[in-house]
């Protein structure tokens, strides 16, 4: 009985050590990883970073431990903080489990990419939600999100006076987003800033078959109509 017990330990070690040979880990990023999780799965979420951390520096290659120094980040709501390492964890990911790194990656983006918006980075608000939708082309709310990102960064270049940046950022958010009235609006007084005045007049009347109500697009077309 007293082997059975001496040897059950050692039989653990081999079984561990076997199984990190078999998936090309190392074995103390595997042992950081473990003890790393421990931690993760009570909620000690400093302590887990602090070894999936220690892990990816062991082996740059452990695609999991990357995962979860990025979802330990999440947790904390360190959105910025996550991007790195769950980008890392996705591109490592074998396909068959790449979907799960995928889905925390794209709630770390929208939530960057959004809080960008609200203090003005339109930017780097339009940069993440690119990434969003070179990920997920089809992304509904991905396309919607940055569309306003755009009509509000060329609402910005078209205040300081950069014209073409306006255009660009307008006419971007009227692909991606077709019955915007504030991007094909945007995009009408943009042109006429830039003294294209037949672009304006189309973009003005796109404007209000979108929104023909629009008091605003009507004065505004009545005004080119004599140019």
């Amino acid at each position: 009985m007293q082997i059975k017990k001496t040897l059950w330990p050692l039989l653990a070690a081999f079984l561990l050590l076997s199984s990190c040979a078999i998936l090309g880990i190392d074995s103390e990023a595997q042992s950081e990883f473990d003890q790393g999780l421990a931690f993760f799965n009570r909620g000690q979420y400093e302590q887990a970073i602090a070894r999936f951390h220690r892990a990816t520096e062991i082996d740059p290659n452990f695609g999991r431990a990357y995962l979860y120094l990025g979802r330990s980040n999440v947790s904390l709501k360190r959105w910025r903080q996550a991007l790195p390492p769950l980008r890392t964890a996705y591109r490592l990911s074998p396909e068959d489990t790449k979907k799960e790194a995928l889905d925390f990656l794209i709630d770390a983006l929208f939530a960057v990419a959004l809080d960008d918006f609200k203090i003005g980075n339109w930017g780097s608000s339009v940069g993440h939600f690119r990434e969003v939708l070179e990920l997920q082309p089809t992304s509904g709310r991905g396309r919607n999100e940055m569309a306003k990102a755009l009509v509000a960064q060329g609402g910005d270049s078209l205040s300081r006076g950069n014209v073409s940046q306006a255009i660009s950022a307008y006419a971007e958010a009227v692909k991606l987003s077709p019955n915007s009235f504030d991007a094909i609006f945007g995009l009408a007084k943009a042109f006429f800033r830039n003294g294209e005045f037949h672009k304006a007049r189309q973009a003005a009347q796109d404007a209000m078959r979108v929104a023909p109500a629009n008091r605003e697009a009507q004065s505004f077309f009545k005004d080119l109509q004599g140019r």
